[in-house]
């Protein structure tokens, strides 16, 4: 129960600064700052993936809604991403933490891995949001410009978070 608390506690902190970071945060219109990738990683590995889907459509549609966004677009990447994140799982680390239920540390599964989940689960997330914000108003070149950069500039903003919240703990 006490590890519930704390995951809605983490939830809700992460919403919070991604609001902030919407409303006060602008680097320009090729990077997208987003920890709402953040949120859907650390769901609950053992729940069914419709239920995280359902969970990361409700954060998405928040996130649109209070930051004034255009509705839909977070939601449609969160989705997207929380219907990949076990096999993303799967593919990056081992079934031994599938079974705990538990995305391991940075220091447990070591950098290289951890970063390209992490990355990984930032490109899906993007993939959908960019291609659904720009649908065909955007050059090709524009389009990867804004992925690479808000894919790049998120990954330090994540791992920041994942690292202090985390990882320095423990």
């Amino acid at each position: 129960m006490k590890d519930n608390w704390g995951r809605y506690v983490f939830f809700a902190a992460l919403l919070i600064i991604q609001i902030v970071l919407s409303g006060y945060v602008n680097l320009g219109p090729y990077i997208y700052l987003c920890c709402l990738p953040l949120i859907i990683i650390y769901l609950p590995l053992y729940q069914e993936t419709f239920i995280s889907m359902l969970i990361a459509f409700a954060f998405g549609l928040a996130v649109d809604v209070l930051c004034d966004g255009i509705v839909g677009l977070n939601a449609a990447a969160s989705v997207a991403l929380a219907a990949v994140r076990k096999p993303l799982f799967v593919a990056f680390f081992t079934r031994d933490n599938l079974e705990r239920a538990v995305l391991p540390t940075i220091s447990e599964s070591g950098v290289f891995k951890h970063i390209n989940f992490i990355f990984t689960s930032l490109l899906v997330y993007f993939l959908v949001y960019i291609c659904l914000d720009s649908v065909g108003m955007e050059s090709l070149q524009t389009t990867l410009l804004r992925l690479v950069l808000s894919c790049a500039a998120n990954l330090v903003l994540v791992l920041a978070i994942d690292y202090f919240m985390f990882n320095s703990r423990r």
